[in-house]
């Protein structure tokens, strides 16, 4: 194997021959038989990815619900089914993208802020094992269908600690500038309107507090915090089972340290052990962005003012979060070769705001060449879009030395699929 390759894991995005590999596959190879856009994803560094996570709270009475939010191809889905793995879903599409992939009622958490009647009664007919709850709305919502059906929905109440993480502003959750959770002075108040309620069955207590957290200081200051409320809503009556910490682990894209999980873990276990509960984990971006990348291809050079743009075949409309975050994710030439300038990556969609990268030390590039942008195997597809009218990428699944398109690209009819009759051929 050759040398690693910071746009991933390092064991399994590497150099050989003059080129970026993803396990035994070139990903030149992918470029040329699949086309760009592509996402390409490692099927062994999401195992490891999830063992590690595992390794990482052994002795934690604890169960990990993947976010499929992060990245829902079933082909992903499938993979963390058979690993064990439950899943934590936020709308009915979600579901029934799950439910697809394998998952029954106990393998599922339905979480998100809005969820419709639709959404609750669908989640109701597959039994599963939990909702985190977001607003008394909802639980009287919630409470009326379970009614309806003869059932007892089984609850958690998403808890707003009211404390801000150090991310950014747009992934901070837990603080009472966000629309998420339950305000700390209401939560007590909720849990003895569940018992009066009748047809719901308050099981947990649930917080989130935001993502891309790269320090175990935030679970450690709110877990004991947990408990202390925890202990107050068990006088209400509620015999709490679990204990849902949510994800927001954070993945450095730089080389810098990982989270210290195991720190994550020991507050995690402590706050077990004092309620006599399950840990409810719900990663998303830290079990598969590492495992995958943006595949491009460079249509374009040109200099204007001096400043050098690599124009790709991608951009915003495959990849938001540059644009929308300011997140950085580290781009390589696949085909390998010294730095020789800073470029602008950007692509072909008609906004200032579609980059993938600025002033990046690049070496020279021809029409043709591919680009890798790293830890895109979260949020990456996921988030993407027609705009412009282009086609969303293909997704493709690397296993050892051989891969497979487990998401074609979309076609030109594909567009217009879901509209009126299209009058005049592509």
């Amino acid at each position: 194997m050759g040398e690693g390759v910071l746009i991933g894991l390092p064991d399994i995005f590497f150099e050989r021959d003059g080129e970026l590999w993803c396990e035994g596959v070139s990903l030149s190879r992918i470029g040329r038989e699949v086309g760009t856009p592509c996402y390409v994803y490692s099927e062994t560094g999401i195992r490891r990815r999830y063992d590690a996570l595992r390794s990482a709270f052994t002795g934690v009475p604890c169960r990990i619900f993947y976010s499929a939010k992060a990245n829902a191809n079933l082909a992903i889905l499938r993979l963390l089914r058979s690993l064990g793995a439950g899943v934590d879903v936020v709308s009915q599409g979600e579901l029934f993208r799950a439910r697809c992939a394998g998952f029954q009622g106990r393998d599922i958490v339905f979480g998100g802020v809005g969820k419709g009647a639709e959404e609750l009664g669908a989640g109701l007919e597959a039994e599963i094992l939990l909702f985190n709850v977001e607003s008394e709305g909802e639980l009287r919502r919630l409470s009326a269908l379970g009614a309806e059906r003869g059932a007892r929905a089984p609850v958690a109440i998403r808890v707003n600690p009211g404390m801000a993480v150090d991310t950014h502003a747009y992934t901070q959750t837990a603080h009472y500038e966000t629309k998420f959770g339950v305000a700390w002075e209401d939560v007590e108040d909720l849990y003895r309107l569940a018992f009066r309620l009748g047809s719901v069955d308050p099981l947990g207590i649930d917080f989130h507090l935001g993502s891309q957290i790269l320090s175990p200081e935030p679970y450690r200051r709110a877990l004991p915090r947990l408990v202390e409320l925890a202990g107050r809503v068990a006088r209400t009556g509620a015999s709490l089972r679990y204990l849902d910490i949510g994800g927001g682990f954070g993945v450095p894209h730089d080389g810098g340290p990982e989270l210290d999980l195991s720190a994550v873990a020991e507050a995690a276990g402590a706050a077990a052990k004092a309620l006599d509960v399950e840990i409810l984990l719900e990663p998303g971006r830290w079990l598969v962005a590492p495992a995958g990348v943006l595949l491009a291809g460079v249509l374009y050079a040109k200099r204007l003012g001096g400043r050098l743009y690599y124009v790709t075949d991608t951009g915003s409309n495959d990849l938001l979060r540059p644009s929308y975050y300011g997140a950085y994710h580290p781009i390589e030439a696949v085909r390998r070769g010294p730095a020789t300038t800073a470029a602008d990556i950007v692509g072909p969609v008609c906004e200032t705001g579609d980059f993938l990268g600025r002033d990046r030390p690049m070496p020279a590039l021809q029409e043709g060449d591919f680009l890798a942008v790293g830890f895109a195997g979260g949020y990456g597809f996921a988030m993407s879009s027609n705009y412009n009218a282009r086609r969303r990428a293909a997704e493709v699944l690397v296993s050892a030395d051989g891969y497979r398109v487990v998401r074609r690209r979309e076609s030109l009819a594909d567009l217009v699929a879901l509209e009126e009759p299209c009058e005049a051929g592509p």
